[in-house]
C-alpha cells in the first residue's frame, strides 16, 4: 500500500490557487516590468501599458505552463522541470531586458536561472518521485 502525505487543504482549495497564483504574480509581474521601464523618471502611458500587457501574458503563459505540466506523465521529471525552468529563465529575462542593460548580461543569467531551477526542480521531482 503506497503512502500519501497528508494535504493541509481541501481540493477545492488547491483547484483555486492554480488560478488565483498565476493571476497574483502576473500582477507583481507586470508592475515590475513597468518599474523597470521607468528607469526612476515619471510614470508615462507606454510604461504603464507595458506593465498590463506583461501582466497578461505571464499570466496567460503561467497558466499555461500549469495546465500542461499536468498532463504530462508523472515518471517525465526532466521534461515538468524544463518546461517549469524554461518558463522562469524567459520571464526573468524579458524583466531584465526591461532595464535597458546590454544584452549579454541578460542571456547570461537567463541561462543560468534556467539551469539551476532545472536542477533545482529535476532533485524535487526526482527525489519525490512515486515509488
Amino acid at each position: 500500500m503506497a503512502h500519501t502525505a497528508p494535504t493541509v487543504f481541501s481540493e477545492s482549495t488547491h483547484r483555486l490557487a492554480r488560478w488565483v497564483l498565476p493571476v497574483v504574480l502576473g500582477l507583481v509581474y507586470g508592475n515590475w516590468v513597468a518599474v523597470n521601464r521607468r528607469h526612476g523618471g515619471p510614470i508615462t502611458g507606454p510604461d504603464v501599458a507595458s506593465g498590463v500587457w506583461s501582466a497578461l501574458a505571464f499570466t496567460a503563459v503561467c497558466i499555461a505552463v500549469v495546465q500542461v505540466t499536468r498532463r504530462l506523465r508523472r515518471d517525465l521529471h526532466a521534461l515538468h522541470a524544463l518546461v517549469r525552468a524554461v518558463f522562469a529563465g524567459a520571464a526573468l529575462g524579458f524583466l531584465y531586458s526591461q532595464t535597458g542593460d546590454d544584452l549579454r548580461p541578460v542571456v547570461i543569467t537567463s541561462v543560468l536561472v534556467t539551469a539551476a531551477v532545472f536542477l533545482l526542480l529535476f532533485y524535487r521531482f526526482h527525489t519525490r518521485a512515486d515509488g
